[in-house]
């Protein structure tokens, strides 16, 4: 009868885990590579024996990742693994990463570290057999500490919904089963594990939680604390794609991304929910590759609020200024640290222009075209393209940067104006006010290139001739 009870318990575990990860669409093509993560501990053993089970016809990949951490242990283990790789058919593979080395060049935590070369090498793995999906044993006891560190750690609703079923090319079947479970499953199979003596290290956050932490709540506070933090975590999940939906809406609505910079209108961001809002300013800086503290989101919030030009420094060197009606964001010296002012002039040596034809000014990345035609109002239509009276001009021509406090008066003005705030009004956001120099002609302003010309040069009823300027992106 015993053994009756344990057969039926083995086969619902396996009913279990397939019905899991049929209704996550896991595995849906057959004979798909998988690569399986098996350190030794009991967790991924279970895992590539289940999976070995449930899906024979695929190729499975058992993989050993030597952290080189516990060079009296590893050896046993990787032997452990090969000969259940075996057994199971799978086929498999050892690497080795160097964490210490790693860690020491990077100065990130031990943790950390490992898992970050420990995926890497299993993602090398999975393209090399181009497998859907990396396979890891995180289980319900897993979840349950990962909610409570991500907790003490400090993190959102995103954080606290725990480990994901799937993330990427990382899936975790096993993420509904408790280790006590898979352990009896072992037991009754009569498959042999191995024990990590860095899980009972208590340098680590992570083992405190397990051996410490976990233990007194369910001792003193609540007898099902694992379950309730799980529950909890699920409850969060599902609150998080809701969330996640309603961002990604608003983001398509407010964001213009263009090249390595993007804009924000903040008009339109201060009218969303605060939890919208922060949200919003966390993809975008996920998008631009800088990682955002809890303040440097609340800063961002504070900047819809606050007076032009004010400005935030983010990671890696990422700026947040605010601009009339936007907020923009961009990399003043690409994706690196800068202290300096996050408004970099890009400068050019005044140019002399001797007659029409085209000049290039690489520092701005940009060229002038000038071509002399016969005049016709149909030119004035020409997108992209200025027209000024040839009759009123003579060569040479001079480009350069306008000066502080120059004025000018662009055509259809009523009179002059600085041109610092033409450009303003013409919202040309401060990072890119140099890209749009001045051309003259015998010292008096003929046109800010690309935008307008002065009102003095505008053709009249009986002009004949004119020249059309151009200016574009240099290929």
């Amino acid at each position: 009868m015993v053994l009756l009870i344990l057969a039926k318990g083995l086969k619902l575990l396996k009913n279990r885990i397939l019905r899991f990860l049929q209704t996550n669409h896991i595995f849906e093509t057959n004979r798909q590579a998988i690569v399986i993560a098996v350190s030794g501990g009991s967790d991924s053993v279970a895992l590539l024996h289940i999976l070995s089970v449930l899906y024979p016809e695929n190729q499975r990949i058992a993989v050993y990742i030597d952290h080189g951490l516990r060079p009296h242990e590893t050896p046993a283990e990787k032997v452990l693994v090969e000969a259940l790789a075996v057994s199971c058919s799978a086929t498999f593979i050892s690497l080795a990463v160097d964490v210490a080395s790693e860690q020491k060049e990077k100065k990130g935590s031990l943790e950390e570290t490992a898992r970050h070369l420990r995926y890497k090498a299993l993602e090398r793995v999975r393209k090399q057999y181009k497998g859907r999906y990396i396979a890891v044993g995180h289980t319900s006891d897993d979840q349950a500490e990962e909610v409570l560190l991500r907790l003490i750690r400090g993190s959102g609703s995103a954080g606290l919904s725990g480990m994901a079923i799937e993330n990427g090319f990382i899936i975790r079947p096993l993420l509904h089963e408790s280790k006590k479970t898979l352990r009896n499953y072992l037991k009754e199979q009569n498959i042999t594990y191995c024990e990590d003596s860095s899980n009972k290290d208590l340098r680590f956050l992570r083992n405190k939680i397990r051996h410490n932490l976990l233990p007194d709540l369910e001792q003193d506070y609540n007898k099902s604390i694992r379950k309730t933090l799980i529950q909890t975590a699920a409850i969060l999940d599902e609150e998080n794609k809701l969330l996640d939906t309603l961002t990604a809406k608003v983001f398509l609505k407010l964001c213009i991304v263009d090249q390595e910079q993007l804009t924000l209108d903040y008009a339109g961001i201060v009218k969303e929910h605060i939890a919208i809002q922060r949200r919003i300013f966390e993809k975008i800086c996920w998008q631009m590759s800088a990682k955002p503290s809890f303040k440097q989101i609340a800063s961002l919030c504070d900047l819809s609020l606050s007076q032009n030009g004010t400005e935030i420094h983010l990671a890696h060197g990422l700026r947040a200024i605010k601009q009339q009606e936007n907020i923009l964001f961009y990399y003043p010296v690409k994706k690196a640290g800068y202290r300096g002012s996050a408004i970099l002039h890009k400068n050019f040596a005044t140019i002399t222009i001797q007659s029409p034809g085209t000049t290039c000014v690489p520092e701005l990345g940009y060229k002038l075209t000038i071509r002399q035609n016969d005049f016709c109002e149909e030119l004035l239509s020409q997108a992209n393209t200025l027209i000024v009276d040839n009759s009123r001009i003579s060569f040479p021509l001079t480009l350069r940067h306008h000066y502080d406090g120059e004025t000018f008066h662009p055509l259809g003005s009523p009179g002059s104006k600085k041109i610092s705030r033409f450009l303003t009004d013409q919202k040309i956001p401060a990072t890119k006010k140099t890209n749009f120099p001045i051309l003259l002609a015998d010292r008096s302003i003929l046109a800010v290139v690309g935008i307008r010309i002065d009102n003095r040069y505008r053709t009249q009823y009986n002009t004949s001739t004119c020249l059309q300027l151009q200016w574009t992106k240099a290929e």
